[in-house]
């Protein structure tokens, strides 16, 4: 019994001994491990805070998007913010508060988006959208990337989350978000009398000076040669065209079927750019509409259903 005691002693004894010495040299590598950790983004961090110091800070982030927290001492927070995209490989990216909650600091350490597209979002057009806005304020979606913008705007979401937690911030979570639309960039110019016969307009009058017109997009025309994903299954363009045959006019042309390329021929199926062909005269043929860069073959789509009703209108 007393052998018992003695062991049972001796392993307490033991057992106290070395969880002293693992706290102690826990308390040694601690502050080491994490001079390490911020060792290795100190180049990224001072991209948000130049020259200032730094220290690791403990966080709660129920997305779990959120990666790392870091304190820029006497300027503000910076937050490591990985998400997925549009592509397989996950966009990471660091976002800056300073102390007042207002963005300083945004932009990526790693994504592979599309060219073009998904890529856009960290580019001035957008992240100038971003840099300024505040930790209570909802952050704008890019037309065009909007799976990419999604992803980047939820991380963003989880990053203010955990800054205004840490600062007792109290910010609407259903803040308005808008949505940014790209700047309509046109190219050539072509006349409503060009042969479009290879679009195959069908058009029908629906209502008295409405007509629905469905044409081919350019998925439907050179299938092999499109600029779209591999299998993609393409319909037809479907255009309201409603034109005012007292006076004349063009009142309006509506897509409600987009059945081409998307990323691509969409620019040319937008408000935007329908809105040119507001007021135009309905009999004169002879007329010049620039089409979209980058969407020439959807703008002639347009341009196809467009001369079909007019030459409807003026039978």
């Amino acid at each position: 019994m007393k052998k018992i005691l003695y062991l049972a002693c001796f392993l307490a004894i033991i057992s106290a001994v070395a969880g002293g010495a693992l706290s102690y040299v826990n308390g040694i590598t601690a502050p080491i491990i994490k001079e390490m950790g911020i060792a290795a983004e100190k180049e990224n961090l001072e991209l948000m805070f130049p020259g200032a110091d730094f220290a690791e800070i403990e966080y709660v982030d129920e997305t779990g998007l959120v990666k790392g927290a870091y304190e820029a001492t006497g300027e503000g927070y910076i937050y490591k913010v990985e998400t997925n995209g549009y592509s397989s490989t996950p966009i990471i990216f660091m976002i800056a508060f300073d102390n007042d909650g207002k963005v300083v600091g945004f932009t990526p350490l790693q994504q592979q988006e599309t060219s073009g597209f998904g890529t856009r979002v960290f580019e001035e057009g957008y992240t100038s959208q971003v840099i300024g806005k505040t930790s209570a304020d909802g952050f704008p979606l890019l037309s065009g990337a909007t799976v990419t913008s999604t992803a980047v705007v939820n991380g963003i979401n989880a990053a203010k989350t955990v800054f205004n937690d840490m600062k007792g911030i109290t910010a609407d979570p259903n803040a308005p978000v808008e949505e940014i639309k790209p700047e309509l960039a046109l190219g050539n110019p072509i006349k409503l009398s060009e042969d479009f016969a290879r679009f195959d307009a069908q058009v029908e009058e629906t209502a008295d000076g409405v007509y629905t017109v469905k044409v081919k997009g350019y998925g439907l025309i050179d299938p092999e040669g499109h600029a779209g994903e591999s299998g993609t299954e393409y319909a037809r363009n479907v255009f309201e065209v409603t034109i005012d045959k007292a006076n004349n006019k063009v009142v309006s042309v509506v897509n409600t079927t987009f059945g081409d390329t998307k990323g691509f021929g969409d620019k040319a199926t937008g408000e935007d750019y329908l809105a040119l062909f507001t007021d135009l005269d309905s009999t004169n043929l002879d007329q010049e509409i620039d089409t979209v860069t980058s969407a020439t073959w959807t703008s002639k789509s347009v341009l196809a259903a467009v001369q079909a009703a007019m030459n409807a209108a003026n039978q």
